[in-house]
């Protein structure tokens, strides 16, 4: 795509004020009425009902995407043998999060990370050290946009993913292979607000995306993510980099199937 001129095209789908879901494309102009048909259709058949808003933003991108290889997916073979909290402290552990840091994050997001007890449209930024938030509106949170895979990608994902490819699953490792980028993020934790969807993750730097099965009840409604920081963040320009900058993953790394011990050696 380099080269050539590129646009944004987003979708949010909303009922009764509440945020349904929503996804984004980076595309060529002739491939926009089919990608917006896509969107549509996505925001239709949404587990969380029907939207009575749908909102589809197109604009031509200023900047050259930054090209991106996707991080190394890992699915944990034998999570069977570990309590999600033994799971959770180990990788916490893993990531360098004190383990009362990484708990506290994760209980907010299964109880509403908002100060209103709602999910938050973006993520929670919390330093590492402290566990303080960082993020200035704790009411929406920031959103990482701007961001996609070009075709080639897409297709070596799927092949290595195999039958366990979902979009969901794509949307998330593309979001967080931008998020893994920045300097300062050291780890991100995600627990969809889908109440049908309860795989969530855990990516490390250094590691990969770690998928975790059953990080929530089935049926929950709450979720979210939270970006670990660590060090001096500029948080103009981190949020700069995090909602506007944007992304194309150019190229992807591994599916990995392997025990916990073997992760964690990783």
């Amino acid at each position: 795509m380099k080269g050539k001129k590129l646009f944004s095209v987003k979708m949010r789908a909303c009922k009764n004020g509440e945020h349904i879901s929503g996804a984004e494309r980076i595309a060529q102009e002739a491939q926009i009425p089919e990608i917006t048909k896509e969107l549509s259709q996505r925001a239709l058949n949404h587990s969380k009902g029907k939207p009575d808003l749908i909102n589809i933003k197109i604009e031509l991108l200023e900047k050259e995407p930054i090209p991106l290889k996707l991080l190394p997916i890992y699915e944990i073979e034998d999570q069977e043998n570990f309590s999600l909290k033994e799971l959770l402290t180990k990788l916490f552990k893993k990531a360098n999060i004190d383990e009362s840091v990484g708990f506290s994050v994760y209980k907010a997001l299964l109880s509403g990370a908002s100060p209103s007890g709602r999910v938050m449209r973006g993520a929670m930024v919390v330093d590492t050290l402290t566990g303080i938030r960082l993020e200035p509106d704790k009411f929406r949170g920031i959103r990482a946009s701007y961001m996609d895979i070009t075709e080639e990608a897409l297709k070596k994902l799927k092949k290595i993913a195999g039958n366990r490819f979902t979009p969901n699953m794509k949307d998330a490792v593309i979001l967080s292979t931008k998020v893994l980028h920045h300097k300062n993020v050291i780890a991100e934790l995600c627990v969809s607000d889908d109440p049908d969807y309860t795989t969530g993750y855990l990516s490390i730097k250094g590691v990969g995306y770690i998928r975790i099965k059953n990080i929530k009840p089935y049926g929950l409604p709450k979720g979210g993510r939270a970006f670990f920081i660590k060090g001096t963040v500029r948080l103009k320009e981190f949020i700069e980099y995090i909602e506007s900058t944007p992304v194309l993953i150019v190229d992807t790394a591994e599916y990995y199937c392997l025990p916990l011990s073997e992760i964690l050696e990783v």
